[in-house]
């Protein structure tokens, strides 16, 4: 459902005058569907998940961005990528086993993602 019909239908439904005008914020939704990514999962004892790209620039803005961040850190994810998707595979090595670096790692990475897929300089793509 468009976000300004339901707007409209709470609007109704409250029943009491409300006089905005005009919405605070005009909603704008893409006609583009948003691309669902994996849960992250256990897997041979490593934190593994899978995100997938509508364009391959963004995919390349969020493995630069991922790339970077491992410098920063100096804690590294094996990365697949495969035409429209990037898998990330977390684990520390030294000890073979997730530890709270990878689940900080895991996290920034779906913020990252999130960026990279919702940005205002991608809505022209």
């Amino acid at each position: 459902m468009k976000l300004l019909h339901l707007h409209e239908e709470y609007m109704h439904a409250a029943r009491r005058p409300m006089t905005f005008g005009r919405l605070p914020v005009m909603p704008r939704e893409s006609d583009v569907p948003i691309l669902p990514s994996d849960k992250w999962r256990k897997i041979e004892g490593s934190l593994v998940k899978t995100y997938q790209f509508r364009a391959a620039d963004l995919r390349n803005d969020f493995v630069r961005q991922i790339l970077s961040h491992e410098e920063e850190v100096q804690h590294s994810a094996l990365i697949t990528i495969n035409e429209d998707t990037v898998t990330l595979s977390l684990k520390t090595k030294d000890i073979d086993q997730i530890t709270e670096l990878d689940k900080e790692y895991a996290r920034w990475s779906d913020e990252t993602f999130k960026d990279v897929i919702y940005s205002l300089s991608n809505d022209n793509r």
